[in-house]
């Protein structure tokens, strides 16, 4: 309890920025932040699910650009998602590629300034055994990188990923926006919401229970996390716009239904997606700066 009360001492002027999942719809958010870098804002934390741990990774290393021009480059490409990683690795998300040829090779990521950046960066991922979420600190991009495979690794198309013993699945089945962690558990007192759906959005029930409960009968917690994500989700949603009226968050979604699908191919589609999410930024760019700079 003490170090709980510290903990939120210590973060009630500090900034957090959140980033939803959605894969490829996470190019929104890739052209939010980088405006947001282009115009020399950081933050305390960032808490990034799933696809948006990735884009939390090259916030914090400050690539602009890094999100947009990998996606564009390799969503055509097997190696990165589809048939090809499946065969070499059993999941359909080719993280050896992901994570090793193209973080290492093909288009470097600068380790030095992820590491030298303050900014905190955790991944949310849900434990399969209890279906609740953890929040896993990447310090390292190298050493803490299989909290990002956790939070990214899609139910029955990827293995869940094992930590200190604990075996994880994609982040937004518990926590998709964790915004509530933030503010009421970790004690921020503000945060910049980037979300991937638009305000109007409502989701519903997950389509592939039956597969879900063959795979994970083990697994009771995790399928009952799965069949009531779209109720947990769109109160959750709900509980946002109510810390928004109270000025505890500002929120940046897409203006309009977003189209981009999971296993998006087409990259005009991605790219105009980027475009919006730089155009969502530059319009609330003054409102930001106000908004974390404020006492």
């Amino acid at each position: 309890m003490e170090n709980s009360v510290q903990t939120q001492v210590d973060n009630h002027d500090k900034v957090a920025l959140i980033l939803e999942g959605g894969s490829f719809r996470c190019q929104f958010s890739a052209g939010v932040t980088d405006v947001m870098l282009e115009h020399g804002l950081n933050f305390d934390a960032c808490y990034g699910v799933s696809a948006g741990a990735l884009t939390g990774l090259s916030f914090k290393s400050r690539q602009i650009g890094r999100v947009n021009r990998v996606n564009l480059t390799f969503c055509g490409d097997s190696r990165y998602m589809g048939a090809e990683a499946v065969a070499t690795s059993g999941s359909l998300v080719g993280y050896d590629f992901m994570l090793n040829d193209v973080q290492d090779r093909l288009d470097p990521f600068d380790n030095d300034t992820f590491t030298a950046n303050p900014l905190r960066l955790f991944a949310t991922a849900t434990d399969i055994v209890f279906g609740t979420p953890d929040y896993l600190e990447v310090k390292n991009a190298t050493l803490d990188i299989d909290a990002v495979r956790a939070s990214t690794s899609m139910p029955l198309v990827t293995p869940p990923v094992e930590i200190d013993g604990h075996f994880y699945l994609d982040g937004g089945v518990a926590d998709s926006v964790p915004v509530e962690h933030v503010l009421e558990d970790e004690g921020y007192g503000r945060a910049i919401v980037v979300l991937t759906q638009d305000r109007s959005y409502q989701k519903g029930p997950y389509e592939l229970m039956g597969a879900a409960r063959a795979r994970y009968a083990k697994y009771p917690y995790l399928l009952d996390a799965l069949e009531s994500r779209h109720e947990r989700y769109n109160e959750q949603r709900e509980h946002i716009w109510e810390y928004e009226r109270a000025g505890r968050i500002m929120v940046i979604a897409p203006p309009r239904p977003v189209e981009v699908g999971h296993m998006e191919r087409d990259r005009e589609k991605l790219l105009a997606l980027y475009i919006q999410g730089r155009q969502e930024m530059v319009r609330a760019l003054d409102g930001v700066r106000a908004f974390a700079a404020k006492a």
